[in-house]
């Protein structure tokens, strides 16, 4: 049986989060899923990677400086300053020798993340964004952060610190008028598909049909879903039927035929096949298997399972 394990870890320099999304939390609507969050007090050349992460990454920096280097370019990084990894992004950072950094992070991800660090001012040349300061981050950090108990409590207080802690951001760094920004008819076809995806994913859903219903070809409706999501309309789909089927699994006793049915699935193999691809658990196992959370007082104490 698999291990559903959330890490915290608390220290004088090192505070973090890891593996939330191993938690009975799940963002079906929302877009946006915290993965791992933190604060570290780094030591003079402390470095990380390289390596690829799996979710999206902020860092922002509250003192000192550092290297960022992405796709062989190299960025010196200080105060008020943020850098963005990622998914699947070979990265590496190092501190300082004589005034090493002070950093936050979120890890997240979901079908909004794509157009959420747009809205900050990242872009794919450009993967730093420079702030006129970052005050009132860091308050909101530290409540995420305590707020580490697996509740539903804490987990409204942790969702609601990141949607808090994200929109900041925006605000402290955001492109100039992109809060009035018009919305163009790519994102609007897309909205479409979605709420209609969301109303209809038990149903049999064919995205040829889906594209024609909304007076677009399937082909034009395939490459606004990677533009505004990052994801195809099938994978969306996907998603949202294996969020669902994981939300039932745990909260309801219906046989595993019986949730496959109610998340678009008439084959139960085939169900469970395209779960434990999701989720590295079969249906039962998941069921069975409660989330827990492992608690270390130092860095390095808990090995997250996915970055």
């Amino acid at each position: 049986m698999g291990e559903r394990t959330v890490g915290h870890t608390k220290s004088w320099n090192f505070t973090a989060l890891e593996d939330l999304n191993n938690s009975d939390s799940f963002g079906l609507i929302s877009g946006l899923n915290l993965d791992y969050c933190g604060n570290e007090i780094c030591s003079p050349g402390h470095f990380y990677g390289p390596t690829k992460r799996h979710s999206y990454l902020i860092h922002v920096i509250r003192e000192g400086k550092g290297m960022f280097r992405r796709q062989e370019k190299e960025f010196h990084l200080h105060k008020n300053q943020a850098f963005l990894i990622r998914p699947e992004e070979m990265t590496y950072y190092e501190a300082d020798s004589e005034d090493p950094w002070q950093y936050m992070w979120v890890g997240f991800h979901g079908y909004a993340a794509e157009k959420l660090i747009e809205r900050i001012g990242f872009s794919e040349d450009d993967p730093i964004v420079t702030f006129e300061s970052t005050e009132g981050l860091y308050p909101i950090m530290m409540e995420m952060l305590e707020a580490s108990q697996l509740t539903y409590s804490n987990y409204l207080i942790r969702l609601g610190g990141f949607f808090r802690f994200l929109g900041r951001m925006i605000e402290l760094g955001g492109k100039p008028g992109d809060r009035t920004k018009l919305e163009y008819p790519q994102g609007v076809y897309v909205k479409q598909a979605m709420l209609f995806i969301m109303s209809n994913y038990a149903e049999k859903i064919k995205i040829d049909a889906l594209a024609s219903q909304i007076g677009i070809t399937r082909n034009y409706l395939t490459k606004s879903f990677q533009k505004e999501l990052g994801v195809s309309p099938q994978e969306f789909l996907i998603n949202i039927r294996m969020e669902r089927a994981a939300e039932l699994l745990t909260s309801t006793a219906l046989p595993v035929n019986e949730v496959a049915a109610k998340v678009g699935y008439s084959d139960a193999l085939a169900f469970s096949k395209k779960f434990k691809e999701n989720y590295n658990l079969s249906p039962k196992s998941y069921r069975e298997t409660k989330p827990e959370i492992s608690r270390s007082s130092a860095k390095g104490g808990y090995e997250p399972k996915r970055l």
